[in-house]
């Protein structure tokens, strides 16, 4: 294994060179004027293909996880490239895809392009330098999938896009950074996952037939019944639910999720709260979701909600195993 870290450049922002922008052609178009990222101990791996983060799909996703397990036993860590809009998806994914992760797996980016001289990108990129390659500047490990972004180091799977502007663009609601990062960097320990005894190893099998739907004021219950009659490939409803987990307690709206359960298809029950979790049975309406069997899905994020489900789906367990998965902690994504 190399003392180096492997960047990774998937797309973004944080890559984008040239008047208009596009994105670099290569490493030396990045750091060209910021000789210090030259002194680093970095190799340089970019998708043939860069993105927006918008056009993340699942076979990114895959295409991800092959480059990482090809080079896993090559490099002390690996640095993540990535458009902010999807970030979290994509660290939440990665977190339950990469199993026994031994390594630091670090996503970054940046509100404005590095050619830009206000630009957050190479505080950003730095940083994450520092905290894949740990050992050679004396940081401890921490081997999770995080995202770095300005002052914090966040758990992936508990992080969130927050602000499209500003640079402090990405918070942990529910759960404290891992690392705080000012003149120093400073590791919490007790924060961070323990490090796995089993070998490394990649699932790679991805089912996004889920829906995500929002409840709001005036929803009509039987378009929720429409779609999914009318989208047989539906196998899981995530609703993301008023406060505590509330939804409407009208005879119509229950009736439509009891036909769903029916059908065998899990319905996870997520806050649209930034912060805070799911409580069943707290009020009337959480406690006739949880007669009915609906999933609670405590505080975890909808980024990480969707990507769970979708990664469950994909290992095809059926309902009464994903129940049971949404009521403990994979990799640190929920609180249980």
């Amino acid at each position: 294994m190399e003392n180096k870290v492997l960047i990774i450049n998937t797309g973004g922002t944080i890559g984008m060179v040239g008047k208009p922008l596009r994105p670099a052609y290569n490493w030396a178009e990045i750091t060209k004027g910021y000789s210090v990222l030259e002194k680093f101990p970095t190799d340089y791996y970019q998708f043939e293909k860069l993105i927006d983060s918008s056009d993340v799909t699942t076979d990114f996703w895959i295409k991800l996880t092959e480059v990482i397990e090809e080079n896993y036993d090559k490099y002390l860590g690996f640095v993540i490239l990535h458009g902010t809009d999807t970030m979290a998806y994509t660290g939440s994914m990665l977190s339950f895809l990469l199993k026994n992760l031994a390594k630091p797996v670090v996503l970054t980016g940046a509100q404005a392009p590095m050619v830009n001289p206000r630009s957050d990108g190479l505080q950003n990129l730095i940083n994450s330098i520092y905290i894949a390659g740990h050992e050679l500047f004396d940081i401890p490990l921490i081997p999770e999938v995080t995202i770095c972004f300005r002052d914090s180091l966040m758990r992936a799977n508990r992080s969130k896009k927050t602000d499209s502007n500003n640079y402090y663009g990405f918070s942990s609601p529910n759960y404290q950074p891992l690392a705080e990062i000012a003149t120093e960097i400073k590791v919490i320990k007790d924060r961070i996952l323990k490090l796995p005894t089993e070998k490394f190893y990649v699932e790679k099998n991805i089912d996004a037939n889920v829906l995500l739907l929002e409840l709001f004021p005036g929803l009509n219950p039987s378009y929720i019944s429409s779609f999914i009659e009318s989208n047989k490939n539906i196998k899981a409803l995530i609703l993301k639910t008023y406060g505590s987990g509330n939804t409407p307690t009208s005879e119509e709206f229950i009736n439509t999720l009891k036909t769903i359960v029916e059908k065998e298809i899990p319905i996870l029950d997520i806050t649209q709260c930034i912060s805070g979790s799911v409580r069943m049975p707290l009020y009337e309406s959480t406690d006739k979701l949880s007669k009915l069997g609906i999933i609670n899905g405590s505080d975890i994020t909808s980024e990480a909600g969707l990507t769970k489900m979708m990664y469950l789906l994909g290992k095809k367990l059926n309902l009464k195993e994903i129940k049971e998965a949404f009521s403990t902690s994979i990799c640190g994504e929920q609180t249980v």
